[in-house]
């Protein structure tokens, strides 16, 4: 009853399903790869078409406050797609993004009451339910999640680092059911959310992703400084426990010196000390092509040329401000920033509306922003599905507040 309401059920049953078993589908669609061509491909193709299918059939359009936020970054990624040295792989790379846009522009055109907003919210609530269960196999049976740097929780999805972003998500969205005035939810419903809260804490810690914990602690403390001033508390003290845990440690120390010596006698830098100096090596080629880059995902192609290395294969540059700039240039990075801020924006000027939840939300994308610094963000799939679902919805109930509160005050003047 609960998913027939949704107005993405409504709209299309197929894009409702598959958004809600997307978090689950890693092992699968990883099966499902021959030569390139997987069927993971097809169901980013499919959710574009049916998104644009669907708007032709119901007469509808995008919203125009939907294009002034992604316009600017889209056609800058289509010329990118253009100039590539490799278009087909940057055309399969950008249909990714498309997939963020259409999920977005559905949120944003379908949700038209806080009932619509609710209906997202536990679509998003009940996706974790698989990974959940899955993690606690893994932990049950730590061979199972286990690589070469040892035990890290993966969960459903095809790495630890997906899981781990997917992870905060669904703490954020949790917490922004507790708090926001927005949204009203059963007694039951809320009591699930207090329980994902810790429960994404521990299956966070075990993926020992570091920007994930970050952006973890970003959440809870940004919202602590923009309303609960015992949050900020909370989360100093938090962050102090978690130090005592050996693996933490590890993690931390890692970073704490740039560089260790191997058994060769040779230099091995840490992973964001390697990050820094991939990111200045990559420096010259993105002033050769500084306003459109070199084409969408074209770092690893060009990524021997810059930084010599013994293995034969490129690497992504893992910090997404710099990989837009190789690869759609300042001009991409530019609308990329404008599409950031600009969310952001529509949810502080709107702060006083829901001060608790806009707090979650602000929170929210600040940290995104912050780990972009340190991630390949736009490569991670199916928790980016989740992420722009959750924004779509979110400023489309602001938008209906703005022309609700401009409509009540034309009626007032009629009225007078």
């Amino acid at each position: 009853m609960i998913i027939r309401k949704s107005p993405l059920y409504i709209f299309s049953p197929v894009i409702y399903l598959l958004l809600l078993t997307r978090a689950s589908l890693d092992p699968i669609l990883k099966m499902t790869d021959f030569g390139g061509i997987s069927f993971g491909a097809l169901l980013n193709l499919a959710v574009i078409v049916f998104f644009f299918g669907g708007l032709l059939q119901n007469r509808g359009s995008i919203p125009a406050s939907v294009l002034k936020l992604w316009a600017g970054f889209l056609v800058v990624g289509l010329i990118s797609i253009v100039i590539s040295p490799i278009p087909v792989t940057s055309f399969r790379s950008f249909v990714s993004v498309l997939t963020y846009f259409a999920i977005f522009s559905l949120a944003y055109t379908f949700v038209r009451s806080r009932e619509d907003l609710e209906s997202i919210i536990k679509l998003i609530i009940y996706s974790s339910s698989i990974p959940f269960a899955v993690s606690i196999v893994q932990f049950a049976f730590p061979e199972t999640s286990t690589t070469r740097h040892g035990f890290r929780l993966h969960g459903t999805f095809s790495h630890p680092n997906i899981y781990a972003f997917y992870l905060v998500l669904i703490a954020a969205v949790s917490f922004y059911s507790i708090k926001s005035n927005t949204v009203f939810f059963s007694k039951r419903f809320i009591r699930l959310c207090t329980a994902l809260i810790p429960l994404s804490a521990i299956c966070l810690i075990a993926t020992q992703t570091r920007s994930a914990w970050v952006a973890f602690f970003a959440i809870f403390f940004i919202y602590g400084v923009l309303y609960e001033r015992k949050y900020v508390v909370l989360m100093c003290c938090i962050g102090v426990l978690a130090l005592f845990l050996p693996f933490v440690q590890d993690r931390i120390a890692d970073l704490a010196s740039d560089s260790q010596m191997t058994d060769s006698g040779g230099e091995k830098l840490n992973s964001y000390a390697w990050r820094k100096v991939v990111w200045l090596s990559s420096w010259e080629f993105i002033q050769n092509k500084i306003f459109f880059g070199h084409g969408y995902n074209t770092f690893a192609y060009y990524f021997l040329d810059f930084f010599t290395m013994e293995e034969s294969h490129g690497f992504d540059a893992h910090n997404a401000y710099v990989q837009i700039a190789f690869d759609m240039g300042f001009v991409g990075l530019f609308f990329y920033l404008v599409l950031l801020v600009g969310i952001l924006l529509k949810h502080l000027k709107s702060f006083a509306k829901d001060p608790k939840g806009n707090s979650v939300l602000l929170a929210l994308i600040s940290s995104y922003m912050v780990v972009c610094y340190s991630d390949n963000i736009l490569f991670y799939l199916s928790y980016c599905w989740y992420l722009w679902l959750l924004l779509g919805a979110t400023c489309a109930m602001l938008e209906k507040r703005v022309k609700k509160k401009i409509t009540s005050h034309i009626d007032w003047i009629n009225k007078s």
